[in-house]
């Protein structure tokens, strides 16, 4: 059965662990989805304005004059090195693009034009922006568009930083480029010969997309979490439950077993004794009849008691009081006097420690006996020592009465100590011998505990023996 517990459980996760996966990529394509068409409401009026801003310029304001310083010098030694050398021409064309870069990176203004473009349209939005040039060409004298710059391609004279997917990247703070953040993306060139053609965008996006893109997917998010919470909750108390189901059934199982042996040594003896008198032989011989009545009657005893041990045990859930004041030491030495008639046989020794003055309870004298006597009979049973050494102490303190009570033991782990008081309970894995017993000793302590509004702690630990400290309302 432990196997199968292992097996749901490893069984259960990983499908709990599947259907997470599952979520997730739910959720990440769903987001990935929303960034892709993400909208920003003021982009719009971002791009109008920038278009405004750089009207019969490139780039940004003065971006014309300082690429025709850069470019238009230039076209005589690459028409010379296109038509003659077009190696020679790719490589100048790469040394062209990065004076270009350059240059554009030390003169930019687009900071300022972004901040000039928010105030006078009331923009208050955090913004993060970026410029990029996707491809420049150049013509000349008799020739179609040379291409000197292409995003698509790699140029291995470019420094690596500047090639982003999106192309040549000149200024800005926006880390994550993507034609859903184009502002404005404008394509600049002229029919005239020894001229240029440039095609570049301005990207902005607010500084929180992310956050937003998220807030879009609150009604995909919550209910996902939620659904899973619901079933990792649902199998948490489901195993909870199967579990503590399987440990009643457990324990029922072991008290059956146990009642059955109980009940089968008397009713054994019982039915061997009557056979015996019933013999012609036996008959004859007075004494033996007189000692099988006797063993008959003591297992007859031995079974009622049995029985009703069972019955007002085991059915009662709350047991009814008859209390009476009397001095717990003068209670406590009289059970004592019993206990060690009915254990003069093995080696157990009682030590009982008391001030010598009364110290009155109000208690159940029938029950309060039934209680000691179930916490002697373990100190006993669960004892493998040569000497079973048992000490009983009672202490009068200011507002109550502690009764003590120690043994020398096989003791009991943490795991033992929390089940100590259940129904039926039985656990002895340090012990050499099984014992016998039906798991309602400490039950019913427990029970006789709570009835009297007193309580009860267990302090213990394997093979150091166990101590039971039962609190006492004073009524002095």
């Amino acid at each position: 059965m432990r196997h199968s517990i292992k097996l749901y459980i490893l069984t259960a996760v990983i499908c709990i662990i599947a259907l997470a996966i599952v979520q997730f990529f739910l959720i990440y394509n769903t987001y990935q989805l929303l960034d892709s068409r993400f909208n920003y409401v003021e982009k719009g009026r971002i791009g109008e304005a920038y278009n405004l801003a750089i009207a019969n310029d490139k780039l940004f304001p003065g971006g014309q004059p300082l690429l025709d310083s850069i470019i238009v010098p230039q076209y005589p030694y690459l028409e010379q090195l296109y038509n003659t050398n077009r190696h020679g021409f790719d490589t100048a064309a790469q040394h062209l693009v990065n004076r270009i870069i350059r240059e554009l990176v030390k003169h930019e203004n687009t900071d300022s034009m972004l901040k000039a473009i928010k105030a006078n349209d009331g923009i208050k939005d955090s913004l993060l922006f970026a410029l990029c040039i996707h491809r420049l060409d150049i013509k000349f004298k008799d020739s179609q568009y040379v291409n000197v710059y292409n995003r698509f391609k790699k140029y291995p004279l470019i420094p690596a930083d500047r090639q982003k997917e999106m192309g040549l990247f000149i200024c800005g703070n926006l880390p994550k480029l993507n034609e859903n953040s184009a502002a404005s993306s404008l394509v600049a060139n002229s029919p005239l010969p020894y001229s240029y053609s440039l095609s570049f965008s301005f990207y902005a996006d607010p500084y929180n997309r992310r956050t937003l893109v998220l807030r879009q997917m609150k009604y995909t998010i919550l209910p996902g979490l939620l659904t899973l919470l619901a079933v990792i909750t649902l199998f948490a108390i489901t195993l909870f439950k199967w579990i503590r189901q399987k440990h009643l059934s457990d324990m029922k199982s072991d008290f059956i077993n146990n009642i059955t042996h109980e009940f089968n040594t008397p009713i054994t003896a019982i039915i061997v004794a009557n056979k015996n008198i019933q013999n012609e032989k036996t008959l004859d011989n007075k004494q033996s009849v007189t000692a099988l009545s006797e063993i008959i009657h003591r297992q007859a005893e031995r079974l009622k008691l049995l029985v009703e041990k069972v019955i007002n045990i085991a059915a009662t859930e709350k047991l009814a009081l008859k209390t009476t004041t009397t001095d717990l030491n003068e209670l406590i030495s009289g059970i004592l006097a019993v206990y060690s008639l009915n254990t003069m046989k093995q080696p157990v020794r009682f030590h009982f420690h008391n001030s010598g003055q009364p110290v009155v309870i109000e208690a159940d004298t029938f029950h309060f006996t039934t209680l000691l006597q179930n916490i002697l009979d373990n100190a006993v049973k669960y004892n493998d020592q040569a000497e079973k050494v048992i000490t009983i102490t009672t202490l009068q303190e200011k507002e109550s009465i502690a009764l003590i009570i120690q043994d020398n033991g096989i003791g009991m782990n943490a795991a033992t100590l929390r089940h100590i008081f259940e129904k039926f309970y039985r656990h002895q894995p340090n012990l050499s011998r099984p014992t016998k017993g039906l798991g309602l000793g400490l039950y019913y302590v427990k029970q006789c505990v709570d009835a009297h509004g007193w309580t009860i702690k267990v302090s213990s630990e394997p093979g150091a023996g166990s101590t039971f400290v039962i609190n006492i309302p004073s009524k002095i």
